[in-house]
C-alpha cells in the first residue's frame, strides 16, 4: 500500500490496465501450453492404440509360423548393433541388416524406435520398460495370450522435440505479446487520463467548495456513475448555497427583531433619565412588556436552534389526541370569545385516537396554531378544528375565515420570521416564529404539515401524524 501511496488516480488506472494485460498474457500462455500438450499427446495416444491392434494381429501370424518370439529378438538385436556401428563409423557406409519380420510388423521407423515386446507373463523381451508403464495390446493365438506388443510413451520420445517446439512458439508468442503490450500501454495512458479527468475536475471543485465558493458547479456529461456523482455534487453545492443564504437571512432577521424592542427600551430608559418621562407604574409596565417580548423571542429562537441541532428532547408516551385538542380548545375559548371569534372542535369518529407523542409539545403546537388564527382572523369569524383518522394516519385540520393568504405566501408561512404582508398581518401580529416552531414540533413527531386555502375564505393548516395503533 505504501508503494502506491503517492500515485495519482490516473497512474493507478494505468498500472491496473498494464498489470491486467500482463496477467492476461501469462494466463493465455499457460492455457496454450496445457492445451497443446494435452491435445497433442491425446491425439498421438489414440493413433498408437489403433496401430497396436494391427501390430498384434501381424505378430500373432508370425508367432504361429515360428512358435516363439526368438525371431523378433534376433532381428531387434541385429538392428540395435547396426545402429551402434553406424554411430561409431560415421564415414563408413554400413548397409542395414535384413529384418523382414520387423519390417512386416513395424514398417514405420517412428514406431520401430518405440517397439516393446512382453511374454505371456508380462516380462520384457524387447525393450527395457515395465509392462504397467507402456501402452500394450495382447497377442492371442487360438484364444490364448502368447505375449503383448507395446509402444513406449509418446511423451518420452517427443519430449525434447516438443519442448523445443513449445519454446520456439513461446518466444514468438512473448515477442508478439510484448509488442501488443507496448501498443496497449500507449493507448491506456490517454484512456487513464480521460477517465480521471472528471475526478480531477471534481477535486478542484471540491477545493473551491471547501473555500466557501458555494456557487461552484460541475459540468455534467454522460449518464455513468461519475456523472451521477457530479449531479450529486451540484445538488450539494446548491444546498450549501441556500443554507448560507438562509443563515445570513436568519441572522439579519434576528438582529432586526431584537433591535426594535431594544431600541424602545433604550429610548424609554433614556427619556426617564432625562426627565422627559416620569417613572410611573404605566412607564414601568411598558418597559416590562418590552422585556417580555424580548424574552419570548429569545425562547422561540432557542427552541428552533435546539430542534435544528437535534437536542430538543421529546418525552414520548401514549397520548390521546382528542383530549389534548379538547383541552387546548377550552383554554382558548375565552380569548376567542373576547375577540368576537367562534372556536369549534369537530370530531366525526366516536372512538378516541391515540399516538406516541409528547403531550406538552402537542399542546404548544395546537396553541400556536389557534393563536395564529386569533391574531389574523377578522371578527366576526371562526376557526374550525377537525380531527379524523384515515388508515394509520391522524389528520388534523385548522380552517379559519377571512382574510386569506396568497399562493406565494402559503408556501412560505412556515419560514422563520416570515409575516404575511396583507390584512392578516395586523398590529397584534407575532414575531414570525410561531408557525416555524409548529413545523419543528410536527417534524419531531415524524409528521407533516402544510397550508392551503380554507373553504371559509381564510387559511387552512393540515397536519398528519403516523399512528402506531388506535383504540
Amino acid at each position: 500500500m505504501s508503494i502506491t501511496k503517492g500515485f495519482k488516480i490516473r497512474h493507478k488506472l494505468f498500472a491496473v490496465f498494464v498489470l491486467s494485460n500482463i496477467l492476461l498474457i501469462v494466463s493465455m500462455w499457460q492455457v496454450f501450453q496445457w492445451s497443446f500438450d494435452r491435445g497433442f499427446v491425446s491425439y498421438a495416444t489414440e493413433r498408437d492404440r489403433d496401430f497396436l491392434e494391427q501390430m498384434a494381429n501381424r505378430s500373432a501370424n508370425l508367432y504361429i509360423y515360428y512358435d516363439d518370439w526368438y525371431f523378433l529378438v534376433q532381428e531387434s538385436r541385429m538392428e540395435s548393433d547396426w545402429h551402434q556401428s553406424k554411430m561409431r563409423n560415421l564415414h563408413d557406409l554400413i548397409p542395414p541388416p535384413s529384418t523382414p519380420n520387423l519390417d512386416l510388423i513395424y514398417p514405420s521407423q517412428y514406431y520401430r524406435k518405440r517397439f516393446l515386446l512382453f511374454d505371456s507373463q508380462k516380462e520384457a523381451i524387447i525393450g527395457e520398460k515395465r509392462f504397467n508403464d507402456a501402452e500394450t495390446h495382447a497377442v492371442t493365438v487360438d484364444r490364448k495370450i502368447v505375449g503383448y506388443v507395446g509402444l513406449r510413451s509418446i511423451r518420452e520420445l517427443v519430449q525434447d522435440q516438443t519442448l523445443r517446439f513449445v519454446r520456439q512458439q513461446g518466444e514468438a508468442f512473448l515477442l508478439i505479446s510484448a509488442f501488443m503490450l507496448a501498443i496497449a500501454a500507449l493507448l491506456t495512458w490517454p484512456l487513464a487520463q480521460w477517465l480521471s479527468r472528471p475526478i480531477i475536475s471534481m477535486q478542484r471543485a471540491t477545493k473551491k467548495l471547501a473555500a466557501g465558493k458555494f456557487e461552484t458547479r460541475i459540468t455534467v456529461k454522460g449518464a455513468d456513475e461519475l456523472s451521477s456523482l457530479s449531479s450529486d455534487f451540484n445538488n450539494l453545492a446548491c444546498t450549501l448555497e441556500r443554507t448560507r443564504e438562509a443563515r445570513k437571512r436568519w441572522v439579519a432577521d434576528t438582529a432586526h427583531e431584537l433591535r426594535t424592542p431594544v431600541a424602545i427600551l433604550r429610548g424609554e430608559i433614556e427619556a426617564m433619565q432625562d426627565g422627559v418621562i416620569k417613572v410611573s407604574p404605566d412607564s414601568l409596565a411598558s418597559l416590562h412588556q418590552e422585556t417580555l417580548h424580548i424574552a419570548r423571542l429569545i425562547d422561540d429562537l432557542n427552541q428552533l436552534s435546539m430542534h435544528d441541532m437535534g437536542s430538543l428532547n421529546y418525552e414520548m408516551e401514549e397520548v390521546t389526541l382528542d383530549e389534548i385538542i379538547e383541552q387546548t380548545v377550552q383554554s382558548m375559548a375565552l380569548p376567542f370569545q373576547d375577540a368576537g371569534l367562534t372556536l369549534q372542535f369537530v370530531r366525526p369518529q366516536k372512538y378516541a385516537i391515540t399516538m406516541e407523542g409528547d403531550s406538552d409539545r402537542l399542546h404548544q403546537l395546537f396553541s400556536n396554531l389557534m393563536n395564529n388564527s386569533l391574531k389574523y382572523t377578522n371578527a366576526p369569524g371562526k376557526l374550525t378544528v377537525t380531527l379524523t383518522k384515515k388508515a394509520h394516519t391522524a389528520i388534523i385540520l385548522f380552517e379559519d375565515s377571512a382574510p386569506g393568504v396568497s399562493d406565494e405566501d402559503t408556501n412560505r408561512i412556515f419560514e422563520q420570521f416570515f409575516r404575511v404582508e396583507n390584512s392578516r398581518n395586523r398590529a397584534t401580529g407575532g414575531r414570525g416564529l410561531g408557525l416555524a416552531i409548529c413545523s419543528s414540533i410536527v417534524n419531531g413527531h415524524q409528521g407533516t404539515i402544510g397550508a392551503y386555502h380554507s373553504l371559509e375564505g381564510g387559511l387552512g393548516i393540515k397536519i398528519e401524524f403516523p399512528l402506531n395503533h388506535s383504540l
